[in-house]
This record gives C-alpha cells, structure tokens and sequence, in this order.
C-alpha cells in the first residue's frame, strides 16, 4: 500500500527577519558579498535562528546573472537553551531580467543542498541531504527616485523528500496510538511545499547605503512522517503513526528589515 495518510494541520504564525550585509564589486559585473541575519522564533517567542551567507555573483550581460554562496544555518533550539547543529547550505543561482520603462522584470532559479549535522537525525522523517528548486518572479518599480517598490511570489519545491508503504491493518501501541507497520523506500518524494508572496520597498539614500523594509507572506504545505525510526523498536519492526503522519499545513506572516552596505 502506497503512503498517503490524510491527516492535516495547519497553524498561523508572525515572526520577523533583520539583516546586515555587504557587497563589493570586484571588477565590472563580478560581486562577492556577505550577510548576517537573524530570524525570530513564530510569534516571537524566542530567538529563531542566525544565518551567515558568503557568496559570489556575476553578471553576463544586461539581461542574465549566474551566482552561488554557502549559508552556514544556527537553529535557536528553546528546550536546550541554546544553539543546536548547525546546517550547511550550498546553492547556485541563475538570474533572468528584463527591463521594460519605469519597471523591471527578473525570474531567479535557486538550486540548494542542506546538510544536517545533527547525530540523532531520524533518516526516516528527514533527509540528512535535502535538495530545493526556487523559483523567483521579481517586479521593481525604478520611477520613485530613491525608493524601489518590490513585488515578488516565489515557489520552492522539495525534490528528494523521505517516502516509503505501510503494511497491514491499524494497530494500536499502550498509549492507544494507532500505528501501521513502515517500510522506507527511499528520498523520492518531489512536491511543491511553499508559496511565498513579498512586498516592500527599498530605499537608497546613497550609492554606498540601502535600507530594505517589508513584509513577507509564507505557506508551506510539508508532508511530515512520524516514524520510530530505524533502529528504537527494531525487535517489532519499523512503526508509522497514522495520527501524526500527513500533510501539515503553516502560513506565516514576517517583517523584514534589511540594510546593505555597498562599496
């Protein structure tokens, strides 16, 4: 029997971004830049997370840019009181523009691989290796003179998510949890997980200063499994809860705020 238990939640949350970064030009159409960032947890209650980007971009012509960076990513875990394994993320990028009066058009397409370094992983819930496709349709409006209104919507699809067919009738643990018997077969789950809308503008007083404010409009729809994993209850086989394994429903609504310094 193919995997697909109904179950869905959903939940609606605020946060916010900040960032701080830096981009420097090299020689004509070739940048390197870096930023830091820091994200709150869903409605504020704690620190979210602190991102370190370095990359690296360059611009063929008028109309097409090509890039990629690393991202070093710190989870704010709230139950350790701390910081907890950090994430590596590699990502390549390949930008499209077009410039038609008073307005520019841009599609971007990221490719990403996040790494994640944390020893009890369960590999049957989550992929250590998780790859991304977004995509990025852009509108900016240049006719304000310092100020630049942004529209953008962006897709995100996962392409290698953890899937696997349960077996057998329901059965029920001491806890009266139904469960199915699971048999993981592999990262072969692609699906769209996220729509993201953004607006807000960006204000260059100078050549060398930018001040970006926003607000950012994110659903994700993620398919998550609930699995004992690989090796707890091993002597009874590998275990799927049917009450916490299903597509998992969160809009969340984030201010960000954004200063670049440009040399």
């Amino acid at each position: 029997m193919a995997m697909l238990l109904p179950v869905t939640a959903g939940a609606q949350e605020f946060a916010a971004r900040s960032s701080v970064g830096a981009d420097y030009k090299i020689v004509k159409g070739l940048h390197i830049g870096v930023e830091e960032e820091v994200r709150s947890a869903d409605n504020f209650e704690a620190l979210g997370s602190i991102r370190s980007t370095a990359e690296i971009s360059y611009k063929v012509n008028k109309y097409f840019k090509v890039g990629g960076g690393y991202t070093l990513i710190n989870p704010y875990k709230t139950k350790l009181n701390g910081f907890g394994a950090h994430r590596d993320r590699l990502f390549l990028d390949a930008t499209g523009s077009l410039r038609a009066g008073d307005f520019q058009f841009s599609l971007k397409e990221r490719i990403q691989l996040t790494h994640r370094n944390d020893d009890t992983l369960n590999v049957y819930q989550n992929t250590r290796n998780a790859l991304a496709l977004k995509s990025k349709l852009t509108v900016k409006y240049k006719g304000f003179m310092d100020f630049e209104p942004y529209l953008f919507f962006e897709a995100r699809t996962a392409l290698n998510d953890p899937w696997g067919q349960i077996s057998g009738s329901v059965q029920y643990n001491s806890d009266n949890e139904a469960y199915y018997s699971y048999a993981h077969t592999g990262y072969t789950h692609i699906y769209f997980n996220r729509w993201r809308l953004g607006l807000g503008t960006v204000w260059s007083p100078s050549k060398h200063h930018e001040l970006s404010l926003g607000l950012l409009a994110d659903y994700c729809s993620d398919y998550e499994i609930d699995t004992n994993g690989p090796s707890k209850w091993a002597e009874k086989g590998v275990r799927i809860y049917s009450a916490t394994t299903g597509w998992v429903d969160t809009f969340r609504l984030s201010l960000t705020v954004g200063y670049q310094y440009k040399f």
